[in-house]
C-alpha cells in the first residue's frame, strides 16, 4: 500500500533496500493474559510476532538497514525480559548482515537528563552494526549494499529544548505556550537545517525523526498533541531535497505526507494495535528501495491483532437478543472485541449479560460490554468524587466509573497530570 509501491521483481538495480519502523512499545498489556507457552503477556505475544515477521521480511528481501524510529518500550524502564526479546531481533539483523538503527523516541526517554535512556545498553556495548541516535548528527553507514547518510532527529524533551534557549540567551520566560512552542519548534528546524548543510549529495540520505508533523492525521494515542501541550513541526523544514526519504516516528497511523512531492515523507505507523483508537488502521512498516533522487518504497502489514467494536442501538423489545445477534453476525476469532450497547430506560434491566458473553464466546479477548441508558434524565453524583480531592485523583476516579475509558487509564492519567502541571506553572508565574 503505497503511491509508488516497489517489488521484489522489479527494484532498482543501484537501490540500496531499507526497512522503516517505529513505535514498537513493546510492554502494552492491554487486553491480554498470561501466555501459557512462553509465559509473557499475551499482548506482548503480539507485538513480538509482528516484530519477528519484519525481521524475516527483512532477510528474505535482502534489506540492507533497518531503521526504527524511535519508541522501543511501552516506558522509558524496561523490564528485562522485554530487553531480551528485543536484543534478539536486533541481534538477528546483525547477523544476517544488515544494519541497525536506533533512534530514541520520547518513551524511551529517562525522566531525569542525567539518567540512561532505555536504548543506551547499545551504545555500552559497542555492538558492531548497530548504531544509537540519541543526539542530532549525520553518520555514514557502510551497508552491504552502499553507503547511506543517515540524519537522525531524537526527540527532545521540553526541559532539553528550554535548556537550548538558555544557552543561546533566547528570552524564554513570561511566553504563552503557543510562543514557547514557537521557539522550540525553530530549534529543532535549526538542527534539520544543519544537518541537511551537511549531506553529501554523491551519497543516498534519509532523514529520520521522533516528532509531530503540523499535518499529520493523529489518532488517539496523541492526547498531548490534541491538548496543544506538544510542538509540531511543519512538513517544509524535514522536506528537503538533500535527503532522499524522511522516516517518521511518533505517530501510530501510518500515512504518506509526501502530497506528491520528493522527498516521501512517512510515517510508517506501529507494527501492532496499542488500543481500540488504532483499530482501522493498517499496522505495519515500510520496504524502502534507496536510491538518490530516485527512491520508492512499498508499506508491507503485519499480522497485527484485530480489534472489533460492536455497537449496538436497540430498538426492539428484547435488547439481549437484539445484541447477540450482532455479536454472531461478526467474525471474532482471534479478535480482541468490546460491545457498547444504548438502551432505552426502561429495558435497562432486560440485557443480560451473561448470555451477551456467550455470543462472544469466539473472541480472543472480550474487552468490555458498556451498557449505555438513554432517556433517563436522572444522574447519581459519584459519592467518591469531593471538592477535597486533586484535580488528578478527579480523573483517576472519573477514569474509574468509564468502562470505556480504562483501556488507555495510565496514558489519560499521565497526560492529564502533566497538563494540571502546566496549568500550575503557568499560574505561579503570573
Amino acid at each position: 500500500m503505497s503511491g509508488q509501491p516497489v517489488r521484489e521483481n522489479d527494484a532498482q538495480t543501484n537501490a540500496i533496500r531499507v526497512i522503516h519502523f517505529a513505535d514498537l512499545h513493546l510492554g502494552m498489556e492491554n487486553y491480554g493474559r498470561t501466555d501459557a507457552k512462553s509465559g509473557l503477556n499475551q499482548r506482548v505475544v503480539d507485538f513480538l510476532r509482528s516484530l519477528d515477521f519484519l525481521v524475516e521480511t527483512a532477510i528474505e528481501r535482502a534489506v540492507a538497514l533497518v531503521i526504527f524510529a524511535g519508541d522501543a518500550f511501552r516506558n522509558q524502564k524496561p523490564n528485562p525480559t522485554l530487553q531480551r526479546e528485543f536484543a534478539r531481533a536486533v541481534r538477528k539483523l546483525t547477523r544476517n548482515g544488515i544494519k541497525v538503527l536506533l533512534l530514541v523516541g520520547n518513551h524511551d526517554l529517562p525522566n531525569l537528563d542525567k539518567q540512561a535512556h532505555a536504548l543506551a545498553i547499545y551504545d555500552a556495548l559497542e555492538i558492531d552494526g548497530v548504531f544509537v541516535a540519541r543526539t542530532p548528527e549525520l553518520m555514514t553507514i557502510e551497508t552491504k549494499q552502499g553507503p547511506v547518510q543517515v540524519a537522525t532527529l531524537p526527540h527532545f524533551s521540553r526541559s532539553k529544548l528550554v535548556a537550548n534557549l538558555k544557552e543561546r540567551d533566547i528570552e524564554y520566560k513570561n511566553r504563552t505556550l503557543a510562543e514557547l512552542n514557537d521557539l522550540m519548534a525553530r530549534t529543532v528546524e535549526a538542527f534539520i537545517e544543519d544537518l541537511a548543510a551537511r549531506v553529501d549529495p554523491e551519497i543516498p540520505a534519509i532523514l529520520t525523526a521522533h516528532a509531530s508533523i503540523s499535518t499529520a492525521a493523529v489518532g488517539n494515542e496523541h492526547v498531548s498533541i490534541l491538548a496543544g501541550n506538544e510542538l509540531t513541526i511543519t512538513p517544509s523544514a524535514v522536506q528537503r531535497s538533500e535527503f532522499d526519504y524522511i522516516a517518521l516516528g511518533h505517530i501510530h497511523k501510518f500515512q504518506d505526507l509526501s502530497r506528491g512531492a520528493y522527498p516521501h515523507l512517512i510515517y510508517s505507523g506501529s507494527i501492532d494495535r496499542v488500543d481500540f483508537g488504532e483499530e482501522k488502521e493498517d499496522k505495519g512498516f515500510c520496504l524502502v528501495d534507496l536510491a538518490r533522487g530516485a527512491t520508492t518504497y512499498e508499506f508491507i502489514t503485519t499480522p497485527a491483532r484485530r480489534f472489533i467494536t460492536i455497537d449496538v442501538d436497540c430498538a426492539s423489545e428484547d435488547p439481549t437478543a437484539e445484541v447477540c445477534a450482532a455479536c454472531e453476525a461478526q467474525e471474532l476469532s482471534e479478535a480482541v472485541v468490546r460491545v457498547r450497547v444504548k438502551v432505552p430506560a426502561h429495558l435497562r434491566e432486560q440485557v443480560r449479560k451473561d448470555e451477551i458473553l456467550g455470543a462472544l464466546s469466539g473472541a480472543h479477548f472480550i474487552a468490555y460490554i458498556n451498557i449505555e441508558t438513554i432517556g433517563e434524565d436522572v444522574r447519581t453524583r459519584n459519592p467518591h468524587l469531593t471538592e477535597a480531592q486533586t484535580p488528578v485523583d478527579a480523573l483517576v476516579e472519573f477514569i474509574r466509573t468509564r468502562e470505556d475509558l480504562r483501556e488507555r487509564s495510565d496514558e489519560l492519567t499521565e497526560y492529564g497530570g502533566k497538563l494540571v502541571e502546566e496549568l500550575y506553572r503557568r499560574g505561579s508565574k503570573n
